[in-house]
């Protein structure tokens, strides 16, 4: 009965993800839904107190509390650089390097995409390139669809390639103990192989919808607030990466560097925001109107509070709602059964990178990848699970190419898709959900398989 429960509370949960609703002055969306949930949870007796603190903070195998950590203050670092107006920069470098070639064009923007994705995450990428693609219009004349599938496509697949470019690779990795360098070394190829699918498929879909040629827009800009503020930035990312890889060596956690990065952050941007500030006020009303054109001074002064407000907060009572959640299926037996059903049936490393990988693939566009990553992540920690070496392994980068595919064929496979899914509608674009069906079921079962065996290769006579 507790069980069955659960069930109808992630359920509620997504549906308001999916479609936010308002309810008088109360909008009922991702984060109030969540909300909602667990006071219901813990009102009926499902959950208790000892529930709750073991979802969050230690369940004995893993502290849910350092993958929110890590995922905050990476989103924090990618957006505080996003501020800096460099990715509008590349945009516009993108679009002249094509020189009107609209097929030059659309790999540019999957490279692009892919690339930012590789050193930021999909979800930065997807916030920050999807109005930056409809601002292309500026630039050039061109239907955007295609671009704004290369992007999504290309984000979502290239993010398989580091620990921290999707919250669910932060998930696995971290619970599981899997050093940033140990992912890249096996994740790499698997991710390349996918991602050269992934374009060649894309652009054989869109291959009549490409815009062959356009025209630049030669009176078109770019911004970018201070080209110190966005070199510095860059640079400590750059830094920041070299310690992530030599993390394994130091011993330090990954949640520590990434937050002692944030906080240089965050000091960065404070002290710009001053900077902006103490320099507007030398200048007359007069000067003030043409500030930013003249005297490099933003209207937006405050950076740090710019970059605060693009985070995705909302993800943070989702997360920490399944979290417990899925603690509460582990303290009713459901993660054990399942544990011990995969490992029963996963007998070799291909029927444990294939059963886990198709279970966690379409368990993905049931309830979303990030509730179902963090049900895996139980299932491998749990003493029913009896997986060992090689066969632990596949099933392992089986879950987490499975968490970052599954986006890619249907919208609510990902949080990313929901928020892709938003921006476009602002912007007065609608793709429904059996639009991007169509697109993602014709490509993403040939990626996902190409991905799977790369892995099995890689594995078997390299692993």
């Amino acid at each position: 009965m507790n069980i069955f429960i659960l069930l109808i509370v992630i359920i509620f949960i997504l549906v308001f993800t999916i479609r936010p609703v308002r309810v008088g002055k109360i909008k009922i969306d991702m984060a109030s839904a969540s909300i909602i949930a667990l006071v219901f949870l813990f009102l009926s007796g499902v959950i208790d107190v000892d529930i709750v603190k073991h979802g969050i903070l230690d369940n004995g195998s893993f502290r849910p509390w350092e993958i929110i950590v890590i995922f905050f203050t990476v989103a924090y670092i990618s957006v505080s650089t996003d501020v800096t107006g460099i990715f509008d920069y590349l945009a516009y470098i993108t679009v002249r390097k094509a020189q009107g070639n609209g097929n030059k064009l659309f790999l540019f923007f999957y490279i692009l995409a892919g690339v930012l994705s590789i050193f930021t995450s999909n979800d930065i990428v997807i916030l920050t390139l999807t109005p930056i693609i409809f601002y292309l219009g500026k630039h050039a004349k061109i239907n955007v669809v295609p671009l704004l599938f290369a992007e999504f496509f290309a984000a979502n697949t290239l993010s398989m390639f580091l620990y921290i470019d999707n919250p669910t690779n932060i998930m696995v990795a971290n619970a599981l103990h899997i050093g940033f360098l140990e992912y890249a070394t096996v994740m790499w190829l698997p991710t390349l192989v996918a991602a050269v699918v992934n374009y060649y498929l894309l652009k054989l879909v869109f291959r009549k919808m490409l815009t062959k040629e356009y025209k630049i827009d030669e009176s078109s800009d770019f911004h970018v607030r201070n080209w110190s503020d966005a070199f510095f930035s860059i640079l400590l990312m750059f830094i920041m990466f070299v310690s992530l890889v030599w993390s394994g060596h130091t011993q330090i956690p990954i949640w520590v560097i990434t937050s002692f990065f944030c906080f240089i952050f965050i000091i960065e941007d404070l002290c710009f925001s001053l900077y902006y500030y103490k320099e507007s006020k030398k200048l007359s009303v007069a000067q003030l109107q043409k500030a930013e054109d003249v005297f490099g001074i933003p209207k937006k002064k405050n950076e740090f509070w710019l970059a605060i407000k693009r985070i995705p907060w909302k993800i943070l009572p989702f997360i920490i709602t399944f979290f417990i959640i899925i603690e509460a299926f582990g303290h009713y037996g459901l993660v054990d059964g399942v544990a011990g059903f995969i490992s029963k049936y996963s007998v070799g490393l291909a029927s444990s990178i294939g059963l886990t990988g198709i279970l966690s693939f379409f368990l993905a566009n049931i309830i979303n990848n990030q509730p179902m990553t963090i049900f895996f992540t139980h299932i491998f920690v749990s003493d029913a699970f009896s997986l060992v070496g090689q066969n632990m392994k596949g099933s392992v980068y089986a879950l987490i190419i499975a968490s970052n595919l599954g986006a890619n064929f249907t919208i609510i496979g990902a949080l990313a898709g929901i928020m892709w899914k938003r921006i476009l509608k602002v912007k007065g674009l609608e793709i429904n959900y059996w639009q991007f069906l169509k697109v993602g079921i014709t490509i993403t079962p040939l990626v996902f398989l190409s991905s799977l065996v790369t892995l099995y290769l890689i594995l078997r006579y390299f692993g």
